[in-house]
């Protein structure tokens, strides 16, 4: 019983030591300057953001924007971020902004999250919203991560009032 214990205890430790061995995050705003954003023109900023008390390293941009990454996704690993809108559209018209992430492998686009964050309409919104995607299927890949501020949801016109959005703190983490 007791070599199995010392087995099992040495495979943990083993497992743990190659999980901590994989480097540390890809935090995406320290790389924002070398991502691509279009259309060119638009507004895009590193910015501190706070939502109802939390404060976040965040990108603010007026949708409809896009901005690309490109990088060589690890084993086992999950986009994550924060997902937000400026709280000074919180009390007027709009129908928010819809979030899209997604990869492209270059030979494919893949939408991996989709998120519609509207909070004149709905109160839950004023917040950040915490969202996390697996993308170790795309291990070792170099691939373009993307990520999509659209005016309003599919098939639902084009109204761009007050869609100031926040991403907070997106990177590519262990999971």
């Amino acid at each position: 019983m007791t070599a199995i214990v010392v087995v099992v205890l040495i495979i943990a430790g083993w497992w743990l030591f190659k999980r901590s061995n994989r480097g540390p995050a890809i935090d995406l705003i320290s790389t924002f300057d070398s991502a691509t954003k279009r259309p060119a023109g638009a507004v895009f900023q590193v910015v501190d953001a706070d939502l109802n008390g939390e404060r976040k390293h965040a990108i603010f941009t007026e949708a409809p924007t896009r901005m690309v990454w490109k990088v060589k996704i690890p084993e086992d690993w999950w986009i994550k971020a924060s997902l937000g809108m400026k709280p000074e559209t919180w009390d007027k018209e709009g129908d928010g902004v819809f979030f899209r992430i997604g990869v492209s492998d270059g030979r494919a686009f893949e939408d991996i999250l989709t998120l519609h964050v509207d909070p004149f309409h709905n109160k839950a919104d004023r917040r950040w919203i915490p969202v996390a995607v697996d993308v170790s299927q795309y291990a070792g890949e170099d691939v373009e991560v993307i990520l999509n501020t659209n005016n309003s949801m599919p098939g639902k016109g084009d109204d761009r009032n007050n869609d100031l959005a926040l991403v907070g703190e997106p990177q590519i983490v262990i999971r």
